[in-house]
Order: C-alpha cells, then sequence, then structure tokens
C-alpha cells in the first residue's frame, strides 16, 4: 500500500505542477475499518470498509485552493487537478499569503497490529455480558477499529508514510429508561477493556434506577473522565492561534497568565505512542511534537500551522491543518487523590459521568451549556444517594477550570463522538458548578 499511495500521491502533485501550480502539497490516505454494532444484547452489524482518496493543497498566484479526490479512476485525478486550478483563478488573492514549508523527510512507519473482527467481536461480547452482570437489562454500542495508512509530498521535498491502528469502545447500557456508558478506547486491541466498559457502564444505569428530587443551583461536581473530555477538548480548541485570531477563543490575549486552577496541566502531544490521533507530520510536512498549552495554570502557547505561526511571528508546532491548527491528542496530568477518595470528600455534590450537545452562547468569553445523561448522582457525606434526571450544565469554560479544587491520579483514553479529539485524562472535582434544569425537566 505504501507503494500505491506514493504513486497516487506523484501523480496528483505533478498534475497540479504541470497544470500551473506555484506549489503543492499531496497527502494519499487508505484506511481499513471494522464496526461491530450491538443492540438488545447481541452483535447485530459487522461491517467493515477500506476506503481510499485524496487531500490537496496547491497555491497559485499567492492563492491557496484545498481540495479532495475520492474517484482514482481513469480520467478522474486529471479532472479534478483541472477543477481544482479553474477555481483557484476566483479566489483573491491571500493578503497573508505562506508558501508551501520547506521540504522534510522522513522514515516509513509501520505497524504490525492488524484488524480482527472475529476478536473484536468477542470483544463486543464481553463487553454486553459484564454490563447485563453489572446490573443493566439491555446493552448496545459499537466497537470500531481502523488502520490508518497516509503518505505525503510537497512540491519542496517533503516526503513521508505512515501507519497508526486505533481501536473505540462505546457501550451503552439500560435499565428500564435509565443508561449510563462505558468506553474504552487505544491504539491496540490488547490495550482494549471490554469488560471493564460493560460493566462500568451497567452499574451506571443500575444505581441510576434511583431517582430522587433536587433543585437548580451551585453544585461541588466530580466530573467523570468522560464529560470532564469533552469540556478539555473544547479549551484545546481554544488553543487553535486561528481561533485566537478570529475572536473565538476565551485564551486570547492570555499567554503568560493563570486564568485556570494551579494544579491544571494541558499538553498536546501530536508524537504520542499511545495518541489515538498521533502523527508523524502534520499536514503541512512539519514534524508533530509535545506542546504544552497550559502549565500549572498558567497559558503557556498556541498551536500553530505555518500561516498562524507568521501571522503570530512565531514558528509552525506542528498542528496543520491547511487552514486551522488544531490539537492531536489533549493530556492532562493527573493528581494526587484517588477516585473513591475524592468521592468521599465531597460532602454535598454531584457525579456526573457523561454529557451531550455542548453548546457555546460566547466563545470568546467561555459562556456555555450542556445536558448531562448517562450517570448523574446526587453525593451526600460521600456517599451517592440517588440519581438525578434533566441535568443541565450553564457556566464558563474558564471559570470551571480556574475552579478546580481535586484532580485524581487515575486517567483514562477518552474518545467517542462527543469527543473526537482524544484525551488522556482523570476525573476532577469543581466547586460552584451552575446547574438548571433542562427544558421540559
Amino acid at each position: 500500500m505504501k507503494d500505491e499511495l506514493f504513486s497516487i500521491g506523484d501523480e496528483v502533485l505533478k498534475a497540479l505542477l504541470q497544470r500551473g501550480a506555484d506549489g503543492g502539497i499531496v497527502i494519499p490516505v487508505h484506511k481499513d475499518r471494522t464496526m461491530i454494532r450491538f443492540a438488545n444484547n447481541r452483535i447485530i452489524v459487522v461491517q467493515s470498509w477500506s476506503i481510499i482518496g485524496v487531500e490537496f493543497l496547491c497555491t497559485f498566484n499567492r492563492r491557496r485552493v484545498i481540495g479532495r479526490i475520492e474517484n482514482l479512476c481513469g480520467e478522474a485525478v486529471k479532472s479534478g487537478v483541472e477543477r481544482a486550478l479553474a477555481e483557484a483563478k476566483l479566489v483573491p488573492e491571500d493578503r497573508e499569503f505562506v508558501p508551501v514549508p520547506e521540504g522534510n523527510k522522513y522514515p516509513a512507519r509501520k505497524t504490525a497490529e492488524v484488524i480482527d473482527p472475529e476478536r473484536m467481536s468477542e470483544g463486543a461480547r464481553d463487553a454486553i455480558d459484564s454490563a447485563l452482570r453489572g446490573g443493566a437489562e439491555r446493552v448496545s454500542g459499537a466497537f470500531t477499529g481502523d488502520i490508518t495508512r497516509r503518505c505525503i509530498l510537497s512540491s519542496t521535498g517533503t516526503e513521508g508514510y505512515e501507519e497508526r491502528p486505533s481501536f473505540e469502545l462505546n457501550v451503552r447500557a439500560f435499565r428500564g429508561e435509565v443508561s449510563g456508558q462505558g468506553l474504552s478506547c487505544a491504539t491496540s486491541m490488547n490495550s482494549i477493556d471490554a469488560k471493564g466498559a460493560g460493566e462500568e457502564a451497567g452499574w451506571i444505569a443500575k444505581e441510576g434506577a434511583n431517582l430522587t428530587g433536587w433543585s437548580e443551583g451551585r453544585y461541588q461536581v466530580l466530573f467523570g473522565p468522560i464529560i470532564a473530555a469533552n469540556l478539555v477538548e473544547h479549551l484545546g480548541e481554544a488553543a487553535s492561534a486561528f481561533l485566537v485570531d478570529a475572536g473565538l477563543s476565551c485564551m486570547a490575549g492570555k499567554i503568560g497568565e493563570m486564568i485556570f486552577s494551579e494544579g491544571l496541566t494541558v499538553i498536546d502531544d501530536g508524537s504520542s505512542e499511545d495518541g489515538l490521533c498521533s502523527r508523524t507530520f502534520d499536514d503541512e510536512g512539519t514534524k508533530t511534537r509535545r506542546n504544552t498549552i497550559i502549565e500549572n495554570g498558567v497559558v503557556k502557547g498556541y498551536l500553530h500551522n505555518a500561516k498562524t505561526a507568521a501571522k503570530f511571528k512565531t514558528e509552525s508546532t506542528g498542528n496543520a491543518g491547511w487552514i486551522t491548527p488544531l490539537p492531536w491528542n489533549l493530556i492532562v496530568e493527573g493528581g494526587n487523590i484517588g477516585f473513591k477518595e475524592a468521592l468521599e470528600d465531597i460532602k454535598t455534590g454531584l457525579y456526573i459521568v457523561s454529557n451531550w450537545y455542548t453548546r457555546f452562547q460566547n466563545y470568546s468569553t467561555g459562556d456555555f451549556s450542556t445536558i448531562c445523561r448517562d450517570g448523574i448522582f446526587l453525593i451526600e457525606n460521600g456517599v451517592i444517594k440517588g440519581s438525578l434526571k434533566g441535568v443541565r450544565i450553564s457556566d464558563n469554560l474558564v471559570r470551571i477550570f480556574s475552579s478546580i479544587s481535586a484532580i485524581c491520579k487515575e486517567r483514562k483514553w477518552v474518545k467517542w463522538w462527543e469527543v473526537r479529539t482524544p484525551i488522556y485524562l482523570p476525573a476532577m472535582v469543581v466547586s460552584d458548578v451552575r446547574i438548571t434544569k433542562a427544558q421540559g425537566a
């Protein structure tokens, strides 16, 4: 596959340059994917895909055009390139134009990991059985395995090839109308904890059946890793220099300032061996690296591609995105307290497992709301006293992360359809979180 991808990339790059492009970057990508879907305690679908396509950026008289070609048969590549260059003439000149970065050559990176549908099916069945033993009546979810093969070629001489595996298991357990969630993510099938994910989802569904009354107000909240990851992902996005420049970041103009709790350290690491979205090189061919975004509560830096780096008078951090730089894998440093101890230290508060539909009222200030689900528990004197329904968090991202009172030691990878950036993080306790009732609750 390596030779095939390089051949495709070379064809596209030559076509761009022969037809008048000043420069170009071409990234052919091949992905093998298997998905196991399960519902009502049994596997219902096993699907496999093999997808190939070419993404490219070309420059033309201080203009930039980005495209993707998925039909690689016959004259399709030629027509795709010609269409892109024709459209380039309609694009206004970029006043902040940056040429294709200087070329780098990377050694090929390959993986011995394989996607084994039978083994994944066994994992799905383990998750189902564990959830049922944990107290669920019905279990649903999905288990996805990917092997992504990617190469890069550029007009300035960049060449690289890599293979990256990733696995995501998401389990939803139900008891009556109550649901629970558990998940496990890894770059190796051996590291997937299917039984643990199922057991957690089943326990949450069982405990969630014990509903209790509650009132709106401010609560001390123990955020489990799943919901904490959703909020940390927005911190990572706010570190994008593109969003800072566009006025859509709550960290704009805050470098060097301590605006978060002292215990909070957030790192983006595109080079992590365990990161589900790790890359050897970014979309511009720059080597990925470890970048500290927040250190002990202090904003340390933004994430850059070549264009934002030029504007901010710095260097690329290896986070391109041809349009916007974004994090690859976010890592939150752990604390010094165990999860059980953190729970027992809460006199009156909530333990929240998961959330859906986070929406921002103001990106520049960080005002947001989100719906909590799949496990919201009332805590009194360190003991879970019942579960809540119809809970919404209506607060501010900066205030949340400046009000951390405890960070747990245990960490896990979180990635699912509400958290697309993989995040390795612990649970954390936050004071005075504003809790409101969702519409209709």
